[in-house]
């Protein structure tokens, strides 16, 4: 009889003898860093929208800081080219389509 707590999806070990929980845990590491540094605008602006006080102030200078770091880098080309292409297709009309008021 198997064992209960045998998973059917169990990865095993690869060749540099990380474990399948090893390798979730790393990947998840990844994802979050690869979203913090790419969205780090949207926590700026999270940061904004906090209700005002001395705790939310040290949020927003840190977390200003952290996206003018990011800026700086040019870590947030891929955001500001995607947002120019959405705001084009925003503005984009139909022949004899007026302006939106």
């Amino acid at each position: 009889m198997a064992d209960p707590f045998d998973s059917p999806v169990d990865v095993e070990a690869d060749d540099a003898g990380l474990s399948g929980l090893a390798q979730m845990a790393a990947a998840l590491v990844f994802a979050l860093v690869t979203l913090a540094v790419l969205n780090a605008h949207a926590f700026a602006a999270w940061a904004d929208a906090l209700e005002p006080g001395t705790r939310s102030a040290r949020i927003g200078a840190v977390a200003d800081g952290f996206a003018d770091r990011t800026a700086a880098g040019g870590l947030d080309v891929p955001r500001a080219a995607l947002n120019a292409g959405w705001n084009r297709v925003k503005a984009a009309r139909w022949p004899n389509q007026d302006a939106p008021e």
